[in-house]
């Protein structure tokens, strides 16, 4: 499926007629992928889906693995999420793209590291099509600077395209069942999809989660993505917090066409959320191990 057919179907699902909320089916049949709190299910199924955040022409793509947030506080959001983002109902489905698109700017006001993060791990990539502060870098030092990183926050949001392998929210994503790591395979399309749908200056997937991810869509798509069983390429440059960076350079053929892409192993290590100049310091390792590969 399309990632408009997707978001189609989840809000129609979660509309349920008008007796909102219904369940999102597709969050409903991931239930075991991940492990859950007793009670919960593994991804919220009664919330608004986070397919993508700004814009889907954008020259630069992250790809994350799913919005962070408990399943429970997730599902209990959907009415003020409607709101918060000028919806009429849980199917309006032209202003959730209007939202999508202009996250950024809606949420302009709260600074947030993990979109921080993003910004400084790009912040010495060339030509992302992304304009972030020419004074970024002094932040490091002068913590108080809070204008110029949500300049940054809002521009790291609305002018590269975010998008996530699920859309549907959890705590957490870690200790995936891989007896059940092919019910991913379709939404890996979805993405593939979306990212091939424009020409792209660069695609970054940040977890090394991608890579289990993508050997078992290569077994239904054979060597569709090359590069998986090759060793990452490791740096010592954040030894410093005991934290050694890697990444690994892939190739995706898909519909006839071919990107070079990067997976950035280490970019959700939690010692790095706050650590800004280790974050850059790695964006810096990551984009010089993308350039020495043709």
């Amino acid at each position: 499926m399309k990632l408009d057919e997707r978001v189609k179907k989840d809000l129609s699902e979660l509309y349920n007629g008008g007796n909102t909320p219904g369940e999102i089916q597709c969050a409903v049949e991931l239930e075991g992928l991940i492990a859950a709190k007793p009670g919960q299910t593994s991804f919220a199924t009664k919330a608004l889906p986070g397919y993508y955040a700004g814009n889907r022409k954008a020259d630069t793509v992250l790809v994350m693995l799913n919005p962070g947030m408990s399943v429970c506080e997730a599902n209990c959001r959907l009415m003020y999420d409607i709101e918060r983002y000028s919806m009429k109902d849980a199917n309006d489905i032209e202003n959730y793209h209007q939202c999508c698109a202009n996250y950024g700017y809606i949420d302009k006001s709260r600074l947030d590291n993990f979109d921080l993060k993003q910004a400084f791990f790009l912040h010495n990539w060339e030509q992302t099509g992304i304009e972030l502060p020419i004074d970024l870098r002094s932040t490091m030092t002068r913590k108080s600077d809070m204008g110029t990183l949500l300049k940054a926050k809002e521009a790291v949001l609305t002018q590269k395209l975010q998008l996530e392998l699920v859309p549907y929210a959890s705590s957490s994503f870690n200790n995936i069942n891989k007896s059940k790591i092919k019910l991913l395979i379709p939404f890996v399309e979805t993405l593939f999809d979306e990212i091939f749908a424009h020409e792209r200056k660069y695609v970054i997937f940040c977890s090394h989660i991608f890579v289990e991810v993508f050997k078992e869509y290569n077994k239904e798509h054979y060597e569709a993505i090359k590069c998986l069983d090759e060793d990452p390429v490791k740096g010592k440059l954040l030894k410093n917090k005991n934290i050694i960076g890697s990444c690994k350079i892939v190739y995706i053929s898909y519909n006839n066409k071919s990107i070079k892409a990067l997976i950035a192993n280490t970019f959700p290590h939690q010692a790095l959320p706050n650590a800004y100049h280790l974050m850059e310091k790695y964006g810096d390792f990551c984009y010089q191990q993308y350039l020495s590969h043709r």
